[in-house]
């Protein structure tokens, strides 16, 4: 049983990082909208960049969620 609630926790701790990552995706997003015009080219790049980056993240974050709800079924 202890097993169980262990990865119940993990779960609860990956899901927290994973609804952080979307909020900070989407202000950067936001961000880029919003400064477009105004803003030098090179950190409209660097935004970008993170914003592939943190998407990359939170797509592997959600197999990781996968896995381990899969994982429980299996107990």
């Amino acid at each position: 049983m202890a097993q169980i609630d262990e990865i119940k926790e993990f779960i609860g701790f990956l899901k927290a990082i994973f609804i952080t990552m979307i909020v900070i995706n989407t202000s950067l997003i936001a961000w880029i909208f919003k400064n477009f015009q105004n803003e030098f080219t090179w950190k409209l790049y660097i935004v970008v960049g993170l914003i592939f980056l943190i998407g990359s993240a939170i797509a592997i974050l959600f197999v990781k969620i996968l896995k381990e709800i899969k994982k429980l079924k299996d107990l």
